[in-house]
């Protein structure tokens, strides 16, 4: 998720957003409700744009299935009382992309003169750092149990182990896991006695 949006792979930034709308949905704390309009938002609008940027922009049904998911995402949050004196540009933004739809021109020189600083780099920086406060938080909320605590976890299941090793049927799953491991170095293979 992380290299999607530090790349720029606007063409994925749809599966990101329902990504993090799901993942938040599950665990609403991982980002206030300012931080999640802006991500979610942020990462549509920015689809959508794209889509219109393109020299053959695509259908209108596929524009509107973008602006609706926008729509959806807007009318949910106004609803809640800490948006009650927040106003959403989600109208606006609607009204730009139908006028970009409609006149050629006006489109050309959208994206000529508007897009590069309303939705350049600063833009695509603030997308990243919130994605990245994101992820920070979802890593510390799925922190890797060490063995220890995997033995524990697994002593209080009778069947847990017998499950946990058929699962791991394919050992050479497994062989390419632990050397890609092995291989970045965090191993020191020198303090253990042969």
């Amino acid at each position: 998720m992380w290299q999607v949006v530090q790349r720029g792979e606007v063409q994925n930034y749809g599966l990101v957003e329902e990504f993090i709308s799901s993942i938040t949905e599950i665990v609403p704390e991982l980002l206030n409700a300012d931080q999640k309009a802006q991500l979610l938002l942020g990462l549509r609008a920015r689809v959508v744009l794209e889509l219109c940027r393109s020299e053959a922009v695509p259908p209108r049904e596929t524009i509107n299935s973008h602006l609706n998911r926008i729509k959806t995402l807007v009318s949910t949050w106004a609803s809640q009382p800490c948006f009650a004196d927040v106003e959403f540009p989600e109208s606006a933004f609607v009204d730009q992309i139908e006028s970009l739809l409609k006149d050629t021109e006006e489109r050309e020189m959208f994206f000529q003169d508007v897009f590069p600083t309303a939705f350049g780099s600063d833009y695509d920086s603030a997308l990243q750092v919130l994605m990245l406060d994101f992820l920070s938080r979802l890593e510390k909320l799925l922190l890797v149990p060490d063995i220890q605590q995997t033995a524990s976890l697994l002593g209080t299941i009778p069947c847990a182990l017998e499950q946990c090793l058929n699962s791991v049927s394919d050992l050479k799953d497994l062989k390419s896991v632990l050397l890609y491991y092995t291989s970045l170095g965090h191993f020191d293979l020198s303090d253990i006695d042969s």
